[in-house]
């Protein structure tokens, strides 16, 4: 039976404190999974019926500037090489994972199917929402009207692929995963998306609350919009996609996944290091460069293909910016090994994923075996689901994508 993403944090602490905690919790189920394990099955014998497409958006110090511009320029080149002018960044991927300001652009494109370009605008013109800053901004201002606005009346299960929005419970002080899978299954862990967006980014409600008021939690980022307790998001993307056999049945390791982790602007927040949150802020960013290092080391000699991680350096001219970034070259790091820089751009290994990503959506469409079986959310909601239920039950192919 699949297990929930909850799995990911249901860990018992090695040692205590908060950061050192989530560091024995990511490297432990990294480990446990396919970090040191076996190597995927490779040679004449072996064959794949495709690779799961996993997107992950960090929260950033920069409010998800970078990761919104990533998106623009991603999905034009979708659009270019597909010859279809209505192509969605959410039409190539099965599963997207976002903290902080990412988890509102993975929500956007997920539950909404909103244009990169009208998600990149929303984050553009809310730099303060999506930084985590409340700051001044009227007397009538609430940061939280801009993800109703977006949002409405959509819950967690409306997404139309797996969604994973991870934060911090407060009340229990240890992270949770928002996911789509756990919301299908039961309205004890179905959210309204405005709330858990507006948490994530650490401007919304002082409690959440599922649709049955069963499950409640003091959600917040702790990093000033990096994301709070999970600051790179594709540790607990991966780990859901390994452990979900029902939705990802043939997912068996690094070998079967591509995984576009989309981080943020390092200028932007190094000129951020005279606030008060300074601190938090660093930390949040030196957790989601632990991470992308333990995953880039689990993906082996296939990570210049199957794991991209784009994330700008302020190594170029102007890189504060997000359009800047894109020319920066790309920085490679791997756990034990260090960095280096790489030949192409941060732009030019994004055109190299959407080609990578039309070649697999191509491949699907002529293809009998479904890659992935997502159950669909279109099935009536009843209270009398429990709140105990922490699997994936799934017997039939989305129709929204091959």
């Amino acid at each position: 039976m699949a297990t929930s993403s909850l799995a990911f944090l249901d860990q018992t602490p090695a040692f205590g404190g908060g950061s050192d905690r989530l560091s024995q919790e990511i490297f432990s189920i990294l480990e446990s999974n396919f970090l040191f394990g076996a190597p995927p099955p490779e040679g004449p014998g072996y064959y794949s019926v495709g690779r799961v497409r996993v997107l992950s958006i960090d929260g950033g110090g920069d409010g998800g500037a970078l990761a919104a511009a990533a998106l623009v320029r991603l999905e034009r080149q979708l659009k270019e090489l597909s010859g279809n002018p209505d192509a969605r960044v959410a039409d190539y991927f099965d599963l997207a994972a976002g903290s902080g300001a990412g988890g509102f652009l993975a929500a956007a494109l997920f539950a909404c199917r909103m244009p990169a370009e009208a998600a990149r605008d929303v984050v553009a013109k809310n730099p303060k929402v999506f930084s985590g800053r409340r700051g001044r901004g009227g007397l009538f201002w609430r940061p939280e009207s801009v993800f109703k606005k977006v949002f409405g009346d959509l819950t967690v299960r409306d997404a139309a692929k797996p969604l994973l929005i991870p934060c911090y419970d407060m009340a229990t002080a240890a992270p949770f995963v928002f996911s789509r899978a756990d919301a299908v299954e039961a309205e004890a862990f179905d959210f309204p998306l405005w709330q858990v967006c507006a948490a994530a980014c650490g401007v919304g409600p002082t409690e959440v609350a599922s649709l049955d008021g069963r499950t409640r939690l003091r959600a917040a980022a702790t990093t000033g919009g990096g994301g709070g307790a999970v600051a790179n998001p594709t540790a607990v993307a991966v780990t859901h996609v390994l452990h979900n056999k029902r939705e990802f049945p043939f997912a068996a390791g690094a070998g079967d996944l591509v995984v576009l982790s989309l981080g943020g602007n390092n200028a932007a927040a190094a000129a951020a290091r005279t606030s008060s949150s300074s601190l938090l802020r660093i930390a949040g960013a030196c957790q989601a460069d632990m991470v992308d290092q333990a995953v880039s080391m689990a993906f082996g000699e296939s990570r210049a293909t199957n794991y991209i991680r784009i994330q700008g350096n302020g190594i170029a001219a102007g890189a504060a910016t997000a359009e800047a970034a894109m020319t920066e070259r790309s920085v490679e790091s791997v756990l034990f090994r260090g960095k280096k820089l790489m030949a192409q751009t941060n732009g030019e290994r994004l055109d190299g994923v959407a080609e990578q990503l039309v070649r697999e959506h191509h491949r699907r469409m002529e293809s009998k075996t479904p890659v992935v079986l997502i159950k669909p959310s279109a099935t009536p909601r009843t209270s009398s689901s429990s709140a105990s239920t922490l699997i994936t039950v799934s017997t039939n192919a989305s129709s929204e994508s091959p």
